[in-house]
């Protein structure tokens, strides 16, 4: 299975997500709702749309590294984790108007919360990774 391609075409999607979430934001704006509400489809169309690109950043980089295939794998499936997690919490929370910064009290809350942590624990992951794979890459740190 080529990882690179996998991220890509996943990449895609999230920033797919990304650019629709561009729909509400733009309605919340022109029907001049609340200012919490266009900023959480802001949040959801401009987070998207960045996570997406930057997965597609690193399927084109992943190329230049030197990483065993677990190393490479766990960049890329972290990265997909996250980039899905983010799809769920980003637009779920900008239509049930929760933030999802901490567990809180209700379901909906609880799955953006849930949505948040997935996404950003996989993108620590995936960072990381990244930098490990660029270090050993450059045979600084073996």
């Amino acid at each position: 299975m080529n990882l690179s391609l996998q991220l890509l075409f996943h990449g895609a999607i999230v920033l797919l997500i990304g650019q629709l979430s561009g729909i509400p934001y733009g309605s919340a704006i022109t029907k001049k709702k609340d200012e919490e509400i266009v900023r959480a489809w802001k949040v959801a169309h401009s987070g998207l749309s960045m996570g997406g690109t930057t997965m597609i950043a690193f399927a084109a980089a992943i190329n230049q590294l030197d990483m065993n295939v677990l190393a490479l794998a766990i960049l890329v499936w972290s990265s997909v984790i996250s980039g899905y997690g983010f799809c769920i919490a980003l637009p779920y929370g900008a239509w049930v108007g929760h933030r999802g910064l901490s567990v809180g009290k209700t379901i909906e809350n609880k799955i953006v919360y849930a949505g948040n942590i997935v996404g950003a624990t996989g993108s620590l992951i995936s960072t990381l990774t990244l930098i490990f794979g660029c270090l050993q890459s450059m045979a600084i740190f073996s």
